[in-house]
Protein backbone atom coordinates (compact mmCIF):
# COMPACT_ATOMS: atom_id res chain seq x y z
CA UNK A 1 0.00 0.00 0.00
CA UNK A 2 1.50 3.41 -1.08
CA UNK A 3 -0.24 7.06 -0.36
CA UNK A 4 0.97 9.69 -1.59
CA UNK A 5 1.61 13.08 1.42
CA UNK A 6 0.94 15.80 -1.26
CA UNK A 7 -2.86 13.65 -2.30
CA UNK A 8 -3.38 13.45 1.80
CA UNK A 9 -2.51 17.15 2.02
CA UNK A 10 -5.08 18.22 -0.75
CA UNK A 11 -7.61 16.55 0.47
CA UNK A 12 -7.56 17.45 4.27
CA UNK A 13 -7.39 21.02 3.24
CA UNK A 14 -9.96 20.58 0.99
CA UNK A 15 -12.85 18.48 2.76
CA UNK A 16 -11.90 18.65 6.38
CA UNK A 17 -10.19 22.63 7.03
CA UNK A 18 -7.56 25.04 5.21
CA UNK A 19 -5.09 24.35 8.97
CA UNK A 20 -6.10 20.26 8.87
CA UNK A 21 -3.04 19.11 7.44
CA UNK A 22 -0.85 21.75 10.00
CA UNK A 23 -2.65 19.65 12.83
CA UNK A 24 -2.85 16.31 11.32
CA UNK A 25 1.17 16.44 10.93
CA UNK A 26 1.74 18.20 14.34
CA UNK A 27 -0.46 15.58 16.72
CA UNK A 28 1.07 12.52 14.05
CA UNK A 29 4.89 13.81 14.70
CA UNK A 30 6.45 11.78 17.23
CA UNK A 31 5.44 8.86 15.63
CA UNK A 32 6.50 9.82 12.23
CA UNK A 33 10.04 11.28 13.43
CA UNK A 34 11.30 7.89 15.19
CA UNK A 35 10.31 6.73 11.61
CA UNK A 36 13.06 9.33 9.66
CA UNK A 37 10.36 12.27 8.60
CA UNK A 38 11.49 15.58 9.24
CA UNK A 39 8.52 18.13 9.85
CA UNK A 40 9.22 20.74 6.61
CA UNK A 41 9.36 17.49 5.01
CA UNK A 42 5.53 16.71 6.32
CA UNK A 43 4.38 19.95 6.07
CA UNK A 44 5.41 20.61 2.21
CA UNK A 45 5.14 17.10 0.89
CA UNK A 46 6.67 16.80 -2.49
CA UNK A 47 4.79 14.80 -5.04
CA UNK A 48 7.54 11.49 -4.49
CA UNK A 49 6.73 11.78 -0.75
CA UNK A 50 4.76 8.70 -0.15
CA UNK A 51 3.85 6.90 3.03
CA UNK A 52 4.30 3.42 3.76
CA UNK A 53 1.26 1.43 5.08
CA UNK A 54 2.82 2.14 8.53
CA UNK A 55 3.40 5.69 8.22
CA UNK A 56 -0.41 5.88 6.71
CA UNK A 57 -1.80 4.04 10.10
CA UNK A 58 -0.44 6.97 12.01
CA UNK A 59 -1.56 9.71 10.02
CA UNK A 60 -4.90 7.69 10.20
CA UNK A 61 -5.34 7.95 13.74
CA UNK A 62 -4.48 11.38 13.94
CA UNK A 63 -7.21 12.30 11.36
CA UNK A 64 -9.93 9.62 13.20
CA UNK A 65 -8.75 11.52 16.35
CA UNK A 66 -8.56 15.07 15.78
CA UNK A 67 -11.67 15.45 13.18
CA UNK A 68 -13.67 11.84 14.15
CA UNK A 69 -13.61 11.21 10.06
CA UNK A 70 -11.89 8.56 7.82
CA UNK A 71 -9.61 8.79 5.02
CA UNK A 72 -11.21 8.51 1.47
CA UNK A 73 -10.04 4.71 0.43
CA UNK A 74 -9.54 6.27 -3.36
CA UNK A 75 -6.57 8.20 -1.86
CA UNK A 76 -5.05 4.57 -0.94
CA UNK A 77 -2.77 2.51 -3.74
CA UNK A 78 -1.86 -0.81 -3.63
Amino acid sequence: MKVSALKLKIWSEEVISPLAWQRIILKALPALKEMGYELNALMNPSETLVFSEKSFEIIDLAVRELYQTEILPELVTA
